[in-house]
């Protein structure tokens, strides 16, 4: 029986798209067949992949439900220490000693273990207020990888100009030097 977040018989939508340019994330995207080697080979590849995924599941509620309902899809849990995907029956070895896998605990939340199911999202603020920002996810947002153009092709100039001064206004933050600098 599929869960929920599966696609089509045999394929899963991975839990982290949206994250380090998951195929799955794309428009279009059919859905993953192979999804424990997915999550292993692209998110969990690299200490800095798993730093950030450690801190986006413990922080956003709704990831978090998506990553347990997967790994429980999958008969796996993830250690929260060193984010390593593990069988049931298996334990994760440390110099600090095992973690293991508590099979008796009837809490869904038990498929991650190491990371507290982080408390509902409220929205506390009000939309219309503008933007709002904190230092969590500032941090969180500059940890992912941003593209940056490079070079702009010639027959591209004016158009990029015009896209970037009518966009301008809507940043009244920008210093005024900068801003000056900007306008061509």
């Amino acid at each position: 029986m599929a869960s929920s977040h599966s696609y089509a018989r045999g394929t899963w939508l991975c839990p982290y798209r949206g994250f380090h340019f998951c195929p799955n994330g794309e428009v279009g995207g059919k859905g993953i067949s192979r999804m424990i080697y997915h999550i292993k080979s692209l998110h969990l590849s690299t200490d800095e992949r798993r730093g950030v995924l450690r801190d986006v599941i413990s922080l956003d509620l709704g990831l978090f439900m998506l990553v347990v309902a997967t790994l429980k899809e999958f008969g796996q849990w993830i250690c929260g220490d060193c984010m390593s995907l593990h069988a049931l029956s298996r334990s994760c070895r440390h110099s600090s000693g095992l973690v293991k896998f508590n099979r008796d605990v009837d809490d869904m939340s038990k498929h991650i273990v190491g990371i507290q199911k982080p408390p509902p999202n409220k929205p506390d603020a009000n939309l219309n207020e503008g933007l709002v920002l904190d230092a969590q996810l500032l941090y969180l947002v500059f940890k992912l990888p941003i593209t940056t153009v490079k070079s702009i092709p010639h027959n591209c100039h004016m158009d990029f100009s015009q896209a970037l001064k009518a966009s301008l206004p809507r940043f009244p933050l920008i210093p005024g030097p900068l801003k000056r600098g900007l306008h061509c």
